[in-house]
């Protein structure tokens, strides 16, 4: 019933990489937003000194966690409830073999341009708020760019497999 992938390896790279977007969009941000919130690091309020100590880490490298503008915890909140079930779908998707399916396409190729939108958006501000926020960049850019890279290549993933199958299409 279900078809195997012809590309295996990349197929298993993405759910590799999904399940870790699920784990950030599912425990990491939901925990910040249980018990710290955007005012918890702004005043050293989180109620749980575990998840206060994870985002301080962080935030040492990006400082604009303890006063960040609506846009982008607008943008992080979006992570949570507008993208967490396109990971979940992309991993039923890779792992069933179903990753090629004119459905899957769609709703992959629309996602995946909006979350590399967000990155370009976001990584962009953050270079150029570097110097106000005191931030590090290539920190920042290392710990975030797999938003934006991984898409791009499952945009390239899905395209090569949809021109596989009309050669196939075309020759049978």
């Amino acid at each position: 019933m279900f078809k195997r992938s012809p590309y295996p390896l990349c197929d298993g790279f993405f759910f590799c990489m999904f399940v870790l977007f699920c784990l950030v969009a599912f425990v990491h941000e939901p925990l910040f937003y249980l018990y710290c919130g955007w005012d918890g690091l702004r005043h050293d309020s989180c109620t749980n000194a575990t998840v206060a100590a994870i985002w301080k880490g962080y935030a040492q490298y990006d400082r604009v966690y303890f006063d960040a503008p609506l846009w982008m915890e607008m943008l992080i909140f979006f992570d949570t409830v507008l993208l967490s079930p396109f990971y979940v779908y992309s991993l039923y998707a890779l792992a069933t073999g179903r990753a090629d399916t004119p459905l899957y396409r769609a709703v992959a190729y629309a996602v995946c341009g909006a979350m590399i939108y967000a990155m370009i958006l976001y990584l962009g501000w953050e270079v150029l708020a570097a110097d106000q926020y005191h931030t590090a960049v290539g920190a920042v850019i290392a710990y975030n760019i797999p938003w934006g890279i991984v898409p791009l290549l499952l945009i390239v993933r899905l395209y090569q497999g949809s021109q596989r199958e009309l050669r196939g299409y075309a020759y049978a």
